[in-house]
């Protein structure tokens, strides 16, 4: 839960006047028990029943190979600039397309371009989750083959 990310690289950070070692820190050993949630990861029946916005996050010429029925293409590198996440203003335009007040789902093939569209929808005050594209084709052909018995 208390997890943070920097939007740039660690000479951002310097430039700011923030304090920067090339000391290694060595911590303590502690036990980790990661608890799954369902409230970062969309599966096929959240997405399929149709509740959340559906966000291909994928490159347009991907999203044109074909997508998952009703999803709104918004590539990953439209929410970055360089190699940092855009501001909030150029986000919020990014993003006018959708309804705030609905649940969104980002998805990619791998999922890389996905979690890049997940974290600026968070960073805006979305409820995002993340899916995957391989997980939607592969309830489909599932679907398709229970059709065809």
């Amino acid at each position: 839960d208390n997890v943070k990310i920097l939007n740039g690289y660690v000479r951002d950070w310097r430039d700011k006047g923030l304090p920067v070692s090339s000391s290694a820190t060595v911590r303590p050993a502690v036990e980790y028990a990661p608890q799954f949630t369902d409230r970062l990861i969309g599966d096929y029946d959240y997405v399929k029943n149709g509740r959340p916005q559906v966000v291909d996050a994928r490159t347009v010429q991907e999203y044109g190979s074909g997508s998952i029925p009703g999803a709104t293409s918004i590539p990953y590198e439209g929410v970055l600039d360089g190699d940092k996440i855009r501001n909030v203003n150029d986000l919020e335009k990014r993003f006018s397309i959708l309804n705030k007040e609905q649940p969104v789902v980002a998805f990619t093939n791998t999922g890389f371009k996905g979690s890049v569209v997940w974290l600026a929808l968070e960073i805006m005050g979305y409820d995002a989750r993340l899916y995957s594209y391989q997980d939607w084709m592969a309830n489909q052909l599932k679907e398709q083959k229970s059709s065809d018995i």
